[in-house]
């Protein structure tokens, strides 16, 4: 005996349903207790192997969808659940199950049946992953090209959605490694804009949770720090730095620092130095990189007044040299390692976040003074020794070649800001952003740092009667890189300003 027809059950129930008023729920209701109604939806197949429930959905009668999917479950799932198993997880000829076509109808809009339909299907574990014969699942549809944040906002309540999916579902769309980071950095970046971040925090509480294996954990690490939007240079976690509580930043730097103390251990070090260089080297990796303006992650943590992240980044990085030990003639010698070989300070962690400069030649330091921002000057000056210090503050010019001492006086940061205009390292728009931004400075920020000059000239003068000893960064090095960014500057004079 051949199958009932979709559009043989359809006519019935359109037909029925026009003599009727009413909910189409409570029609719907009489309709499948009505003779042999019952067998007759649940055998129905349409044209391309569908089910009338699936057919429905395609039309977008999403809420007589909602209607059937409820009715479905209350007559059948007393005395027939095997029936309930059979019509939900049904495919048609292309292996689309009912996921696909609520994902299909979702993309088109988020209502409250599409909803009440996804939670109802969570509910009863239907696979929201699995693939159709073109390799394409129902969470791809809902996050690619654009997300649908209420649905997946579904799925993260109901603690279905874990990141292995999300890089599954991703995958299907991209190409390859290249294509697929691009799409995960902005998919993230676009749940901490226009989500709340409630993916991301959903994510890294899934990673740090005690049932999490350490393959969930590499791959939110890659999410966050190591997939790169070409468009910008930057990572999902430039973003996160500006939009995190205090509480999501402290689970990411969790995550990060027991990702590498996994990497480490599993590289099997010799000994305790050499397992504190590899611990340096790759949390340097993460943190020590910039985006396409040269700003690393200390920049948009200042740009976003996030001062104690700022904090709590450096004090993960040492004022010190990276070293193994290596054996030359059978003794064991110290050997430095570069963390950052375009640093003044190549082999020091610390020293190389916090020497970073942007495509202007700007400092955060510079960044900080020009906000008039004492309290993270003096936090980024923490710990560091008083020739340092000084150094950063007389000898570290930005592009234009303004120190942070030229910036207390503005007539002197005029007159080499009129200078750059001049010979074509700086655009006028961008010198006239940053003299107002000098004129601007605080009087507190100002007598800060002319007191700090003051104090260790003073020290230097009183312990070995000269000026403070040599820093220890390569400030030559510092001086010289400045022709790069002075072209860079030169390139970039045609472009308007950028208002920080």
């Amino acid at each position: 005996m051949p199958r009932p027809t979709v559009a043989a059950v359809h006519a019935d129930i359109a037909e029925r349903f026009a003599k009727r008023m009413g909910r189409f729920q409570a029609f719907f209701l009489n309709w499948i207790k009505y003779q042999n109604n019952s067998d007759r939806l649940f055998h129905a197949v349409g044209d391309t192997g569908e089910n009338y429930l699936q057919y429905r959905l395609g039309r977008g009668d999403v809420v007589e969808s909602q209607g059937i999917l409820q009715i479905v479950l209350d007559y059948w799932q007393p005395e027939k659940p095997q029936r309930v198993y059979e019509f939900l997880n049904h495919e048609d000829q292309d292996g689309n199950g009912i996921w696909h076509y609520l994902a299909d109808t979702l993309r088109e809009s988020e209502g409250i049946d599409t909803l009440k339909m996804a939670r109802t299907l969570l509910s009863l574990d239907v696979d929201f992953s699995k693939r159709n014969k073109q390799g394409i699942s129902p969470l791809c549809k809902m996050l690619v090209p654009e997300p649908r944040w209420r649905s997946v906002n579904a799925l993260i309540q109901t603690k279905h959605l874990s990141i292995e999916n999300i890089d599954r579902s991703i995958a299907e769309k991209a190409k390859d490694d290249a294509k697929k980071a691009v799409m995960m950095s902005s998919l993230f970046k676009g749940d901490l804009t226009d989500n709340r971040g409630l993916l991301s925090q959903h994510v890294l509480k899934q990673s740090l949770s005690p049932q999490a294996d350490r393959s969930q954990r590499d791959a939110t690490c890659r999410l966050f720090f190591d997939y790169i939007d070409p468009q910008d240079g930057s990572s999902a976690f430039f973003k996160l730095i500006t939009v995190a509580s205090h509480g999501m930043f402290e689970d990411l730097l969790r995550l990060l620092m027991r990702n590498t103390e996994e990497t480490v251990l599993a590289m099997g070090p010799p000994d305790v130095v050499t397992k504190k260089a590899y611990r340096q080297v790759l949390i340097c990796k993460k943190l020590l990189r910039r985006d396409g303006r040269g700003e690393g992650i200390l920049f948009k943590g200042l740009q976003a007044d996030k001062h104690q992240h700022l904090r709590k980044l450096c004090s993960l990085l040492l004022n010190d040299e990276v070293c193994v030990k290596k054996l030359v003639r059978g003794e064991p010698v110290r050997q430095p390692i570069t963390v950052d070989p375009q640093s003044p300070a190549p082999t020091n962690p610390l020293l190389s976040i916090l020497l970073q400069r942007d495509s202007d030649g700007n400092t955060v330091f510079h960044h900080a003074m020009l906000l008039g921002n004492q309290a993270v000057l003096e936090g980024f000056f923490y710990g560091l020794p008083s020739n340092d210090i000084y150094a950063i503050i007389t000898g570290a010019a930005n592009g234009s070649g303004i120190t942070l001492s030229d910036l207390t006086d503005p007539e002197t940061a005029k007159a080499k800001l009129v200078r750059a205009v001049k010979i074509g390292l700086l655009a006028k728009s961008s010198a006239q952003t940053m003299l107002a931004a000098v004129e601007g400075i605080t009087k507190d920020a100002r007598s800060y740092i002319l007191k700090k000059i003051e104090e260790i000239e003073s020290l230097a003068s009183d312990t070995k009667g000269g000026p403070p000893v040599a820093p220890n960064f390569d400030l030559s090095k510092f001086t010289a890189s400045l022709t790069a960014t002075g072209a860079a500057g030169a390139r970039a004079a045609q472009r308007p300003a950028v208002a920080r």
